[in-house]
């Protein structure tokens, strides 16, 4: 990784106006590429806490998916969200986010199993590592410009 150092004021000033200057292509990339780390650590954690229905040939596990990055007031984010639908009991058809979130959160009769909630706080991390990369890749070039 990268290190910087700062000798007074201006140098500082300078570092924070090249970080308000980082293109949204470099800021989408690095979203996508935490998104994906993420969306491998939830896979991971919901496997560990049995999250996977074996009964069903559609694993909510499987239906992992990394969306586009959008950009917000906070710079941008990349959503990691369940897609799709499976079809229960008699013909019943129920998405996939709705039964993570039951898994997550629990219900009457069904403890909960914060797979998504461990896995975020578990590899923070090694979530962000990428993210960061990207940004102190891109930094390190324009500073040498």
């Amino acid at each position: 990784m990268a290190s910087l150092e700062l000798m007074g004021f201006d140098d500082l000033d300078q570092v924070f106006n090249k970080i308000a200057d980082i293109p949204w292509d470099v800021t989408d990339s690095a979203l996508q590429a935490m998104a994906s780390v993420e969306k491998d650590k939830v896979k991971e954690q919901g496997e560990r806490a049995g999250i996977r229905d074996e009964e069903s040939s559609v694993h909510i596990l499987d239906k992992l998916k990394v969306n586009k990055s959008k950009k917000d007031s906070a710079g941008g984010h990349a959503d990691v969200t369940f897609s799709g639908t499976r079809t229960r009991g008699k013909g019943k058809k129920t998405r996939n986010a709705e039964i993570a979130f039951v898994n997550e959160f629990g219900k009457a009769g069904q403890a909960a199993r914060p797979f998504v909630k461990n896995a975020v706080e578990n590899f923070a991390d090694e979530i962000t590592a990428p993210g960061e990369k990207v940004i102190g890749d891109w930094l390190e070039n324009e500073w040498e410009k």
